[in-house]
């Protein structure tokens, strides 16, 4: 198994090219007629999302050249369009909100051309465009295509406009300096804005924004903006450079809230910034699009051991498909056998061991007085071999020993395969905050797959904040943050799919990130859904989500989570820990799973002696108190799975996925236990969490 580590990355790239090009495939599929038929086209618009009152420009793509053919020797064309607001594929297409001519002239146009002009009052959430080309002489269809394209509307009233500090480098204690330019995007005057300086963070996160108080300085308790206009806001010595012992990067933000600070309605940060200690000498600090933080960390070492010397042979290699067992399962191990020597091995034996740690199972003799010559021209002379093997009941990770051994009884050549126990459940329905928080459960995702047990993923929101301005590298507005979100879940897609899990089986529903809390305690209603402040939207705007345009209020959200397990009937779901630390979308997306279970239940329909499970506890003395009563439990993680779980980690390049694999683990130190909890009650206390917990004072 030489260079192994490069075979990982080779596998990984392939698998990643792979999925990649699978769903570019599936997006850019079109269906072709017969040229006697209305041939189908497509159409993109000159932007993903758009403001109210911002206009909405098309441009056709024609599939091929007999519909630019046709509509070439048929003169004039004309394109009729119509725009819907975006339903469920199973119901029938919504009415149209607008239609008609929407282009005349002699050819089919190549470049944009105006569509819709958006009304101020205009829905927020994702629209559909249907199109036809038409012969304008003769009304005959020429090409047509319902939902050639699609867009989402947004609602957005101020825009941060412009951040800017003093310097970009920045000795600790300098005074920091911020002028910030807010821009009105409505036709009406704005008052009673309150504008903040701090460190960067975000509101929704606990920790952060904790950490944060400390440093809001008010720029404006409440500015006013005309309509459609702009305001400059400046303070000199606004912060102070961080003391810090050692280089690093930093970042300062601006919120802009309505005057009861409950709504964020803009959030934008400053470009990135250095600070050094004075008298600095030391390595400067990379940000966090490279690798290494810093020159001292490039790892030069570890990938020549990714595997210990004991299981690094070059002759007896295995099958890594399957090491996740069930509970009183059998596991068949495929391996080969060759001489990777010099010399030729005559009449040894190949015997196989089971091991809990160091304690011999079983042992037996697979093959006796063996004869293989050794390999010649790169063409190995090869034993082949598949055992079936009955592992014990019990939970753990075992070890499946192959040696080959000479007539003396000295061992030539030996190797083992790890494989790991556990009870399974029957199928299993994982519900996440944001696209990589499943990183916990990755053990028994891969022993799900290993075991053809259904298993579907659910992810609340689109994770559209996380480091989106970092991605950008400057302040997200709707467009990059609706980007953004996509972009995660690709991300997700390739994870799951390293993993062995189909796209078709991995769900998402488009809350903002971040305003899960809002949704549930504030916004139960589908009449008065919450305003997200990046995607200001208060609907879902992505394209192919489980419920398009679903509102952003708890009712919707709950009877959307109930539909799902509903319809999969797991017997186990996977949910956050009731209230997780820290991100206020990890605190509330278990009430949304929990509440949906308690309705199935009134209903008589949720799945029979459905299991909950949450992750497991980081801080339990910070950890809220709930009135549940818990079983702790561990999951066993071979040692193949562990490797499999820390390549697919790589995927996540936008959240620092190019870290991980710049500092990766050896195999031998990859965790192998994963640690979560059954909520026994979680039928019980039903609306014990509705209630917003009391906020800490702010500034």
């Amino acid at each position: 198994m030489a260079s192994l580590f490069l075979k990982i990355v080779s596998r990984v790239r392939r698998r990643g090219i792979a999925t990649v090009l699978a769903a570019v495939a599936l997006s850019l599929s079109v269906g072709r007629t017969s040229a006697q038929q209305p041939t189908s086209l497509r159409a993109v618009t000159d932007r993903i999302t758009y403001n109210t009152g911002d206009t909405v420009k098309i441009r056709l793509v024609l599939p091929g050249e007999t519909a630019g053919a046709e509509a070439e020797s048929h003169g004039p064309v004309r394109v009729a369009a119509s725009i819907r607001y975006e339903a469920a594929p199973e119901t029938p297409p919504s009415k149209p909100v607008w239609q008609g001519a929407a282009y005349t002239g002699p050819k089919a146009p190549a470049e944009y051309f105006t569509l819709w002009r958006i009304p101020a009052n205009a829905a927020a959430g994702r629209y559909d465009v249907d199109v036809q080309l038409v012969d304008a002489a003769s009304d005959r269809v020429l090409a047509n295509q319902t939902r050639a394209a699609s867009f989402a509307i947004h609602h957005k009233l101020v825009s941060i406009d412009r951040i800017e500090v003093n310097s970009e480098i920045y000795t600790a204690g300098d005074p920091v300096n911020v002028a910030v330019t807010l821009k009105n995007l409505s036709g009406r005057a704005l008052t009673g804005l309150r504008v903040e300086f701090s460190d960067r963070y975000w509101p929704w996160i606990a920790g952060p924004a904790e950490q944060a108080k400390a440093s809001i300085v008010v720029l404006n308790p409440s500015a006013a903006l005309p309509a459609s206009g702009l305001i400059s806001l400046r303070k000199e010595a606004v912060a102070v450079a961080p003391d810090v012992k050692e280089a690093g990067t930093h970042q300062y933000g601006v919120v802009v809230w309505d005057h009861a600070r409950k709504q964020a309605l803009d959030i934008a940060f400053s470009r990135l910034l250095f600070v050094v200690p004075a008298g600095f000498t030391g390595p400067r600090p990379y940000p966090g699009q490279y690798i290494y933080p810093n020159l001292t960390s490039v790892n030069v070492t570890s990938y020549r051991h990714f595997y210990p010397a004991d299981m690094d042979s070059a002759a007896i290699s295995f099958d890594h498909d399957h090491t996740m067992v069930p509970s009183e399962g059998t596991a068949a191990v495929n391996y080969r056998v060759s001489d990777s020597g010099p010399d030729p091995w005559h009449g040894v034996r190949i015997e196989e061991r089971l091991l809990n740690g160091d304690k011999v199972l079983t042992q037996t003799v697979a093959q006796d007085n063996v004869d293989l010559e050794p390999s010649t021209g790169g063409r190995a002379q090869l034993v082949v071999r598949n055992s079936q093997l009955k592992l014990p009941s019990d939970q753990g990770v075992y070890r499946f020993e192959v040696r080959v051994v000479d007539g003396a009884g000295d061992i030539l050549a030996r190797n083992d395969l790890e494989l790991a126990v556990n009870p399974l459940p029957e199928s299993l329905l994982i519900f996440c905050a944001h696209e990589d928080d499943e990183g916990g459960w990755y053990g028994m995702i891969r022993a799900a797959v290993e075991n053809n047990i259904p298993i579907h993923f659910v992810y609340f929101t689109g994770g559209d904040a996380g480091a989106c301005d970092r991605y950008y590298e400057h302040s997200c507005g709707p467009e990059e943050a609706l980007n953004y979100g996509y972009i995660r879940m690709q991300e997700t897609r390739a994870v799951l799919g390293h993993l062995g899990v189909p796209a078709e089986d991995i769900l998402f529903i488009g809350l903002p990130d971040g305003g899960s809390g809002e949704i549930w305690y504030h916004h139960p209603s589908a009449a008065a859904p919450y305003l997200a402040p990046l995607l200001a939207t208060d609907h879902v705007p992505y394209e192919g989500m489980a419920f398009p345009n679903l509102p952003y209020a708890r009712d919707a959200v709950v009877d959307a989570a109930a539909k799902l397990i509903e319809r999969f009937k797991p017997a186990a779901i996977v949910t956050p820990h009731p209230p997780q630390e820290g991100h206020i979308d990890h605190i509330v997306d278990n009430f949304f799973v929990v509440k949906a279970l308690n309705q199935l239940t009134r209903q008589g329909a949720a799945p029979p002696g459905v299991k909950v499970l949450v992750d497991r506890i980081y801080v339990p003395k910070e950890h809220p108190a709930t009135p549940y009563r818990y079983l702790e439990r561990t999951f066993e993680i071979s040692g193949e799975a562990a490797a499999l779980a820390q390549e697919a980690g790589w995927y996540y390049q936008s959240q620092g996925g190019n870290h991980s694999e710049g500092n990766f683990v050896d195999f031998d130190k990859l965790r192998r236990e994963q640690r979560y909890r059954e909520v026994v009650n979680w039928n019980e206390f039903e609306g014990w969490n509705e209630k917003e917990p009391v906020p800490a004072t702010q500034p």
